[in-house]
């Protein structure tokens, strides 16, 4: 595969020399952005829940330019498609994803005495961080902007204390993991999840090895305060790395991240705290809502998982007398309804807390709608999802949509919490990434037909003004979702969003052009093993072409 910016060059060439007269073609290696952006009649809801009516938003070299009724639309800003668009702050997930892989690390197991293992095999590793080990770039995050996620602080999954997560924004134009790195090292992570098969790996056991380490960690640093005070007689105190995070989250510096749901775990974390003096952040808190009053009293904040547990027995949808119910499916349903209101209660408590996916990445305003449906306003969703998770993690900027900070945000059709509101476009410092396309109406084709068969290899033809390139595409379905790459010329790119509904086909390819994030968009029409349809991008359009290579179907 050649260098990106070869391939950047081959591509944006193309598409751009084929839509430009010939003398001018010639001076272009890439479309030049648009210098601005503009959306017309929208309405701007802050974090605080405020609107502005009617106003109109202009978006230029990564901030917010303008917001009001009288803005004019410069002369070089791009008009964005759609009426009547709501403007919100973009989505801060507290505890979200992105792709990182920390090193296996090979042991022997039958060589360790259970009593005495490394910490490796305790996951007693807080020095640990995500940042040296993210693999995700800004393309890997196109889902989750479409979800309205702007940043997230992703934190190490694992048992004990597995290492500290990172701040990042999910800059569309990252083509590393650093490039959307805004705070490398936040505090350490903890649970009570015991170690498997060594010490500690029970319930009590976790609590008196958390208790002897934060001992262990006062200990050493009296001997090295008497050690930088006289180190006569003394000798000089071991490095170790893992005590040393430590001291910092003992000392209040920074937050610990303590996962926890029950409320006797809740209670458990909030005494570790009182004796040794870390400021606890609690991750999860399905039952915060039994110590809301104290968790307000000490001002311990909570990162609410919305990734509700999914009923086994219990069928929400269904309009049935508790009295009716089997004894299981009532407990499960009073059970997941105590989770369903937990925000809502400690909203109502004066707790402060934020939403988030519970690390897993997935549709925030799903699991909100949820919450709202339970006793959670919608203005307090709202901070929930974007002021307090930023506040909490040291970036109120990141939401403010006003004039001079950083263009980060969220664009719906209707309401943000409505059940048939779309994401039409998020900006990630003022970095489009489009949503469902505002135009909408009949794609064509039958949407209730089954899905046709599209996997294999394919010969592509795309066409813009009467020039033409050729390559391949492979295409690996699975049901009414496909994934696959592209090759033109010498140069290889990753399909995305890949659908088939009925004989009706849509997908994007997205690439960096020169710092600015180039999508096209594919619709088309199977017939067979031949596929035709239209490719549309900012500066242009075209059509194109595939046929299926013979042999290689799916």
């Amino acid at each position: 595969m050649p260098h990106p910016n070869r391939l950047t060059a081959l591509l944006v060439g193309f598409l751009v020399g084929a839509m430009l007269p010939g003398p001018l073609a010639a001076q272009f290696t890439a479309p030049p952005p648009p210098a601005a952006y503009a959306l017309q009649h929208a309405t701007v809801v802050r974090a605080d829940g405020t609107e502005l009516a009617n106003v109109t938003l202009v978006v230029r070299g990564g901030l917010i330019e303008a917001i009001g009724p009288d803005v004019p639309v410069p002369e070089d800003a791009m008009l964005l498609e759609g009426d009547s668009l709501r403007v919100y702050p973009g989505f801060i997930d507290a505890q979200g994803k992105a792709d990182y892989e920390f090193p296996e690390e090979e042991v022997d197991r039958s060589q360790i005495e259970s009593w005495a293992p490394p910490r490796s095999v305790q996951s007693f590793t807080p020095h640990r961080r995500v940042v040296d080990h993210l693999t995700a770039i800004g393309t890997d995050l196109a889902s989750a902007r479409r979800q309205g996620v702007v940043a997230a602080a992703v934190h190490p999954d694992g048992r004990l204390m597995p290492g500290r997560g990172a701040l990042l924004l999910f800059r569309p134009s990252a083509g590393t993991p650093t490039e959307m790195v805004v705070q490398p090292a936040l505090g350490p992570m903890m649970s009570f999840r015991g170690a498997q098969g060594v010490y500690p790996s029970q319930h009590f056991g976790v609590l008196a090895f958390m208790r002897q380490t934060f001992e262990d960690v006062r200990y050493v640093q009296v001997v090295e305060t008497a050690y930088q005070r006289d180190p006569r007689g003394m000798t000089a105190p071991n490095w170790d790395p893992d005590f040393l995070v430590l001291r910092d989250g003992l000392s209040g510096n920074v937050p610990v991240f303590f996962a926890a749901d029950g409320v006797e775990d809740i209670r458990q974390v909030l005494e570790l705290a009182d004796a040794y003096g870390f400021r606890p952040v609690i991750l999860g808190g399905d039952e915060a809502w039994k110590l809301a009053d104290v968790l307000r009293d000490k001002n311990v904040p909570v990162l609410v998982s919305l990734d509700f547990p999914k009923p086994t027995r219990w069928d929400p949808k269904k309009d049935t007398v508790e009295a009716d119910l089997d004894p299981a499916v009532l407990r499960e349903k009073e059970r997941l309804e105590h989770i369903y209101a937990n925000a809502g209660r400690l909203a109502a408590a004066g707790v402060t807390f934020a939403l988030t996916s519970g690390g897993t990445g997935g549709d925030l305003r799903t699991g909100a709608r949820t919450a709202i449906e339970h006793g959670l306003a919608e203005d307090a969703a709202l901070r929930a999802l974007t002021a307090t998770p930023a506040a909490l993690l040291g970036v109120p900027q990141f939401v403010r949509a006003e004039p001079g900070f950083p263009a980060n945000l969220v664009i719906t059709d209707t309401g943000l919490f409505e059940e048939d509101a779309d994401i039409m476009y998020t900006f990630v410092e003022g970095s489009l990434e489009r949503g469902k396309r505002p135009t909408g109406g009949d794609a064509g084709g039958d949407a209730d037909a089954a899905p046709a068969n599209i996997g294999g290899e394919w010969q592509l033809e795309s066409s813009i003004m009467d020039q033409t390139r050729r390559g391949r595409m492979t295409i690996r379905q699975t049901g009414d979702t496909f994934t696959g790459t592209t090759t033109v010329e010498d140069g290889t790119l990753r399909i995305e969003s890949g659908s088939v509904s009925g004989n009706r086909v849509t997908f994007v390819i997205q690439f960096d052009a020169g710092g600015q994030m180039i999508e096209i968009r594919y619709s088309g029409t199977v017939d067979g093993d031949v596929i035709t349809g239209e490719m549309t991008m900012e500066f242009g359009s075209g059509t194109w072409t595939a046929t299926r290579t013979p042999g290689e179907g799916a």
